[in-house]
């Protein structure tokens, strides 16, 4: 597998997004990714992923908060505040990843995306007994997910912008 660097970005940048182009992006959570997101944006056939860090509990003066990336990409804020609604129709398909953290993938590569993603956790779990498997399924997703997106990209040979 590709490996692929985060591209850092900056709050210019981030403002000339369009949140149409948003195809993935975690939220933070009290665990795991507690500081930071990851998201992955869309140009036609180009990816380009990007990762801001520091958003909760950094001392240091930052470029980009979290309240600036809820206003750049209001639709997926609306899909993290609405992450228990089973009923919710947006933008984005909402998983949880455990321990407040979450990746919303955009509707549109969804279902492109969920067999890569399954495929990994399967293989994240195969040790696992059944028991430990209902409570490690989010984790999972929390530690493949990334890797799943690799995975696709290289077999649908999307380009990553490095």
């Amino acid at each position: 597998m590709a490996k692929v660097k985060n591209q850092k970005i900056s709050k210019l940048e981030l403002l000339r997004l369009n949140e149409n182009d948003l195809m993935f992006i975690t939220n933070p959570g009290r665990m795991g990714d507690e500081d930071g997101l990851t998201f992955i944006m869309r140009d036609n056939n180009e990816f380009t992923i990007y990762r801001v860090d520091g958003l909760l509990y950094s001392k240091e003066e930052k470029d980009i908060s979290l309240g600036d990336i809820e206003r750049q990409f209001p639709k997926w804020f609306d899909a993290w505040k609405h992450c228990n609604d089973k009923e919710y129709k947006g933008k984005y398909k909402y998983l949880y990843m455990g321990f407040g953290n979450g990746l919303s993938i955009d509707n549109s590569i969804y279902n492109e995306f969920k067999q890569y993603l399954d495929r990994l956790i399967e293989e994240y779990l195969k040790n696992s007994s059944d028991g430990e498997k209902e409570s490690l399924q989010y984790a999972a997703i929390f530690n493949v997910w990334k890797d799943a997106f690799i995975n696709m990209a290289n077999e649908k040979e999307y380009i990553l912008k490095k």
